[in-house]
Parts: C-alpha cells; structure tokens; sequence
C-alpha cells in the first residue's frame, strides 16, 4: 500500500477512535492539529502538553496530536473546531485573522519590538482579550504561542539595509498587509502558499521568502536561499483554540487541569521557542548561510505607511501595545 494510503488509513483509524470530546469509562480523548511541522517548539510542546494532561488526570485524559496538516488546513481546523468536530487546533494569527480581523494589528510590521514587549502584551491583559474575543465567532480562544521573529532570506545578495531589498521577488503569506509592507519596502510581493513557494524558489521564479529563523532552517531553505537578513520586521504568534461545545462538556475540574497545563505549557513554548531560534541561526550558519543584522531604522521609516493605513482600525489598542515597549 502506497504510504500516503496508509497514514490516510491511520488517521481515520485515530478519528474513528477517538471521537471529539470522547468519553469512554470516565476517560476522555481529545484531539489537538497543527498544520506545521512536529519538530519546531510549537509541535514539541504540543506533545508536551499532552504528556503532561494525561500524567496529571492519571490516565483518564489523553490528548492526542496531528500534525503536518493532518486533519486538515489551518482554516479547516479552525472551522471543525467551531462545529465542534475537532476538539483544539493551533493555528497562525495571520489565518485567524478571517475570523476576527482585530487580530491583524499584530500583523503590522514592527508592532512587537522584543520578546520581552511580546511577554507583556500576550500574556498579560491585552492577551486575554483577544482570547476573550473569539467566544463571539464560536472559538474559545486557550493560550498564545510563539512562533517567532520572522527574518528574509534570499538567493541574490546580502541585505545590510533596506536599499539592498529593491527589486528582489519575496514570497509572502496570503495577507494583505504582508504584501503592502514588502511592495513598501521596494520588492516584488507574490503571495502564495507555503507548499508552493519552495518550488518557486528552486526555480529561480522567486529570490526569496521570510519566515522565522527555525522555520528556516527545519525547512531547509539554506539549500535555496544563502543570504539572511535579521530584519524582524513582524513578530508571529499561534493561538490554541479549544471547541465551546466540547469544552462545555467537561466538569469543572477537568477544566482546571486542562487550563493548568496549558498555563505551564505556554510558558515552556516560549522559553523553547527562543532557545530552538538562536540554535537555528547557529545551525544555518554552519550551513553556509550567510546572517547579516541590517539596521532597522531604514525598515521601520519606510514601513510606516503601511503601519498608517492599517493601524487606524485599532489606534486603541495598538496604543496600549506600544505603552508596554516602554
């Protein structure tokens, strides 16, 4: 059998099993997706988290994980999660922002200006409201991730400032905003998915991409790209949504286990996240990567138009987010 078949066979084997919210004997099983990879620090503490719900129920809740896309596309999980057919999926902000556009003013280039100003605002107040939103479009909204700073690499030349980025041919995410701010920027934008844009770089059609510096590296993207400008111009994050109706389901005590976990799980991401990201520039390097740390200043002036056109729908928060860079 061919393998593709065969994992096929196997989820729907898991499916089959496991139900959503399943309940057998007292024991519950629950379901969480990704559509990235299993060995970046979101798919690490994904397994975490699941080890550590079924050592602390004592085995009565098991939570199993899919990820590579699985069970689906990001915006698949996200709407299986709202009908309640799958239990918790972690997706990209940039995605979930179809479903709640606040979301986008943490797409506008260099809201987020450090990890430490992305601990104050995720965890803290701001955070949970944006958690607190997605109850509105049937979402419950569990915890923030960090997927990290994203960096541009390229085939064609060093970046030491943003005159360097004119002309070259970035692939960017299917967002609106990601494309103004690198057309901004003096490149040539070409939104695409992330299954086709390796492709295009191998071809030649595209110069280069911009992602986290993990993602960067897990994704071989050295074999294509050489050149990595540290530009971190747009800091990603992952939301962990959990199903309403199956979470409505679960006793009062099952939530707090489940919250506790998550709790203790988020901050581990974090720490994981950043240690995974400076071994990747290290390990990209040792590839024949070659890093350079252009000043951000030209960036941050030549994006602003981008940051003025968009940031008008969320002056008021996008204040109090850049209060807590202070």
């Amino acid at each position: 059998m061919h393998i593709k078949s065969v994992m096929g066979v196997a989820v729907m084997t898991a499916l089959l099993l496991t139900g959503c919210g399943g309940q057998n004997d007292g024991k519950i099983t629950l379901r969480m997706a990704q559509a990235s990879a299993s060995d970046g620090a979101i798919g690490k503490s994904m397994d975490e988290f699941a080890k550590e719900v079924n050592e602390k129920s004592n085995g009565r809740i098991s939570v199993h994980t899919f990820h590579n896309g699985q069970l689906g596309s990001e915006r698949e999980n996200i709407e299986s999660v709202q009908m309640g057919d799958l239990d918790m999926a972690v997706v990209n902000q940039s995605v979930l922002v179809n479903f709640e556009p606040s979301i986008a003013v943490f797409d506008l280039p260099y809201t987020i200006t450090s990890t430490e100003h992305a601990d104050k605002v995720f965890l803290g107040e701001i955070g949970k409201e944006f958690l607190d939103k997605l109850q509105k479009v049937r979402l419950r909204g569990f915890a923030v991730w960090e997927s990290g700073f994203r960096n541009l690499t390229n085939s064609k030349r060093p970046v030491n400032s943003v005159e360097d980025v004119s002309g070259l041919r970035i692939r960017v995410m299917e967002n609106k905003i990601h494309q103004d701010l690198w057309a901004a920027l003096g490149a040539d934008p070409v939104p695409m998915s992330w299954s086709d844009a390796y492709t295009g770089l191998q071809q030649g059609a595209l110069d280069g991409q911009e992602n986290p510096a993990t993602v960067i590296d897990k994704n071989n993207v050295v074999e294509v790209n050489k050149n990595m400008a540290m530009t971190e111009h747009c800091y990603s994050t992952v939301f962990i949504l959990f199903s309403p109706k199956i979470w409505d389901r679960l006793s009062a005590e099952d939530q707090k286990l489940l919250n506790d976990c998550m709790n203790e799980a988020s901050l581990k991401e974090r720490a994981l996240s950043r240690k995974m990201d400076k071994e990747a520039i290290i390990t990209l390097e040792s590839k024949g990567m070659q890093v350079t740390y252009p000043d951000k200043k030209g960036f941050i002036e030549k994006s602003a138009v981008v940051r003025q056109k968009y940031g008008a729908a969320f002056k008021e928060v996008g204040d109090r987010i850049a209060a807590l860079a202070e």
